[in-house]
């Protein structure tokens, strides 16, 4: 990895040169394809301001700290570069790790998409009343859900009555 230092009505000490270097190979670490690093130190009044960019194959990060200490502007900035890099590297192995959907075999896809069993989401108990088909229709105007599990009065068959994305209503009768 390259380094290039630039200060800004400011020499940058060795000691300053040093802390970078060593801050900058763990980053070299974390991202291995690092190509090079610039490190910008500048001086204005009381402040001193640290603007560290690294250029790699795979992203180029920025970060920018001010304190009243160079060393200080500069550990600062770093860090903050080594948090991103571990949020894009996070980020990267998190979309590696993901199948693309069209390359799920179609049993996958039926299960759920990314290998995991589907799962109830909610779950409501019902009393199952008798009552005849009309009945259960007039009460499922009155209903905001769509669906009404009831006891056919005439079968005595437990039977559950839909309501269709048409707007009409579907009917399950269990068979014989």
């Amino acid at each position: 990895m390259k380094i290039e230092f630039t200060g800004r009505q400011t020499e940058i000490k060795d000691e300053v040169r040093r802390l970078a270097e060593r801050k900058l190979q763990k980053l070299g670490k974390l991202l291995p394809a690092v190509t090079r690093a610039h490190v910008v130190l500048a001086a204005d009044k009381h402040r001193q301001v640290a603007e560290v960019s690294v250029h790699s194959r795979l992203v180029d990060l920025t970060a920018v700290e001010v304190t009243t200490s160079p060393g200080q502007s500069v550990a600062g900035a770093i860090d903050k570069l080594l948090r991103q890099a571990e949020r894009q590297r996070a980020k990267r192995r998190e979309r590696k790790g993901a199948a693309s959907p069209r390359l799920v075999p179609p049993a996958a896809a039926e299960r759920g998409g990314d290998g995991q069993t589907l799962r109830v989401v909610r779950t409501r108990r019902a009393a199952v009343k008798p009552m005849t088909l009309d009945e259960a229709a007039l009460e499922m105007e009155g209903r905001g859900d769509g669906v009404l599990v009831f006891r056919d009065a005439v079968t005595e068959r437990v039977s559950v009555l839909f309501r269709r994305k048409d707007g009409n209503l579907g009917l399950i009768e269990p068979e014989a």
